[in-house]
């Protein structure tokens, strides 16, 4: 790991709080770029950060993989009949507005994330996600649309889930006995 990216490591690291850590990333032009209202809770910088564009209104979940690069040189550049010297493929990563990316999910080179779009939990981005959509899957695949998901959260809880009354990660002792009353009566 370079040094600087192994001190930007450190500093995301100890930094608290998504937004925190991409105000971090803007002022130390960390990324290729960086919009306003981003959120990003991984605490590792990737490999050829300033492969990767976010725009406005972006919520990185926690341990989300972006993969500017392969290695798969290393590989075929040990094969006992290689004639060739295989070169390192790299790639940039682009991230449209009102995006959501799941936790545990990889974003690999060469993608285009469309605006108004979200990625699920553990899904493997591996071509363009187009605008409007909801992708889940490995490899992700177009599973809803962005504006339906955004009616079913206008109109009511899903899932068995509540709403909290606020947004510091603290429950009320009222929010958590609503939740289990939920979760008892869904499950």
């Amino acid at each position: 790991m370079k040094a600087r990216r192994l001190w930007w490591t450190v500093q995301t690291a100890f930094t608290q709080g998504g937004s925190k850590r991409a105000q971090y990333a803007k002022k130390n032009k960390i990324y290729g770029g960086m919009g306003e209202n981003v959120s990003i809770q991984s605490r590792i910088i990737p490999v050829y950060s300033e492969l990767i564009k976010f725009h406005n209104n972006i919520a990185i979940a926690r341990n989300v993989d972006f993969c500017t690069h392969d290695v798969i040189h290393s590989v075929l550049n040990r094969l006992p009949e290689n004639d060739i010297r295989f070169k390192e493929r790299i790639g940039c990563i682009e991230i449209m507005d009102n995006v959501f990316v799941g936790s545990n999910s990889v974003i690999l080179y060469g993608t285009k994330i469309g605006p108004n779009v979200i990625i699920a939990s553990g899904s493997v981005v591996v071509k363009d996600c187009e605008p409007d959509s909801v992708y889940a899957g490995v490899p992700a695949r177009k599973v809803g649309s962005f504006s339906d998901f955004v009616k079913k959260r206008k109109e009511g809880e899903a899932c068995g889930m509540i709403s909290t009354t606020t947004h510091n990660q603290a429950l009320t002792e009222e929010e958590i006995k609503n939740a289990w009353e939920t979760f008892i009566k869904t499950h």
